[in-house]
């Protein structure tokens, strides 16, 4: 079996769709709504999915899986368009490659629904060497009417770059750090001042990692936008029919 750990054996496996996309609800705290939903990918590998992402992002083959996943949202959100929202990743490793952003365009030159539907993600999975360049691209989306939202802040080193470079409508908080910040008032105190910037830099913000009724009472209570979690619902399958138009 060709290794997706591999530059080849990664987009051969992403071309021949080998992998399973499972949606996961975001969800508004004040209506108790689905906001939208994230499109989450998996690989059936020993190596996890980590495992099979991060050498995709250094060899630069992670630009097949975003474009794919893009096609993707764009084909359901055409024949859905009364359903909720969906949030893509797009990893910052994708944001260097040459053409993605031509690429990135073509793929949602196609997308006849509302832009505000169709959610972009920066993954902090890598640090972007070129954040201008990511910046640039991104604000092209935001003009389009695409929200962009900060993924797993407060994760890695890179937030606070991102912060600055990176005008963004959603923060979405890493749940590791929203666990520690309800049990450590240090990690509150940090996440309390991260949360005041909220009307300065005109965002909203997502906890993630909510997986109890004390922490959403906590994060409800510290005044989150939106929250995502198991206990308020787990990843399910998406349309396993849903095939890339361009694959």
């Amino acid at each position: 079996m060709v290794d997706p750990r591999t530059f080849h054996g990664f987009r051969t496996h992403v071309s021949e769709e080998r992998f399973t996309v499972m949606r996961q609800p975001v969800v508004d705290l004040h209506t108790e709504a689905i906001l939208h939903n994230e499109w989450l990918v998996r690989f059936d590998h020993e190596a996890g999915l980590a495992g099979v992402l991060r050498p995709a992002e250094i060899s630069g083959a992670i630009m097949d899986l975003d474009l794919s996943m893009l096609a993707r949202a764009v084909l359901m959100l055409n024949n859905n368009s009364d359903g909720p929202g969906v949030a893509i990743n797009l990893s910052g490793a994708s944001m260097a490659g040459p053409g993605f952003e031509h690429a990135l365009t073509a793929c949602l030159s196609a997308y006849d629904g509302p832009p505000e539907k169709l959610i972009i993600e920066l993954t902090e999975t890598w640090d972007i060497r070129e954040l201008d360049t990511a910046a640039a691209i991104l604000q092209r989306l935001q003009r389009r009417g695409h929200p962009i939202c900060l993924d797993d802040v407060g994760s890695g080193a890179a937030s606070i770059r991102y912060l600055r470079a990176i005008d963004a409508d959603w923060l979405k908080i890493d749940g590791d750090f929203v666990v520690a910040a309800s049990q450590n008032p240090r990690d509150e105190a940090i996440l309390r001042s991260l949360l005041s910037l909220r009307d300065a830099l005109g965002v909203k913000f997502i906890a993630e990692g909510v997986e109890t009724q004390a922490l959403l009472a906590f994060v409800k209570a510290l005044g989150f936008e939106a929250a995502q979690g198991f206990l308020l619902g787990k990843p399910v399958l998406e349309d396993p029919f849903l095939k890339n138009p361009v694959a």
